[in-house]
């Protein structure tokens, strides 16, 4: 009984030290494995912008608002806001500008959506930078 109090605290602290630990790590693979699935969606668009398809570019990121709008449904409890009005915002100018068939613009907002996309899981995963 008594080595049971006596180690009772530094064992459920440990515990909970790996519990959290998981938990972070866990947080992590979300975000790379969803933010990997946007970037992919979003170089197909880009790609075919690259070509002029301007039909098949609107399917693809059409397609790309999918997995952004399965995406949004989660990321909140894991990011900030301001971080996911940002991609909001890129994705509803490059919507409009795919619309107008402007490649330049379209081009430009989609390496700042993915700029976007990218940051995210570097800013959250645990390193010398993000700690000093």
């Amino acid at each position: 009984m008594r080595f049971l109090q006596k180690f009772f605290v530094p064992v459920a602290l440990l515990l909970l030290l790996l519990f959290l630990l998981g938990l972070g790590w866990g947080m992590i693979k979300i975000l790379e494995k969803s933010a990997a699935t946007l970037l992919q969606s979003t170089k197909k668009v880009e790609s075919l912008v690259h070509n002029y398809n301007w039909s098949e570019a609107e399917k693809a990121f059409r397609q790309t608002e999918k997995e952004w709008a399965r995406t949004r449904q989660y990321w909140p409890l894991l990011i900030h806001h301001q971080e996911m009005d940002r991609i909001e915002e890129c994705m509803g100018k490059i919507k409009s500008y795919l619309h107008h068939e402007d490649s330049s613009n379209t081009l430009a907002e989609i390496y700042v959506l993915t700029s976007y996309i990218k940051h995210i899981p570097e800013n959250k995963t645990l390193n010398l930078q993000n700690v000093f």
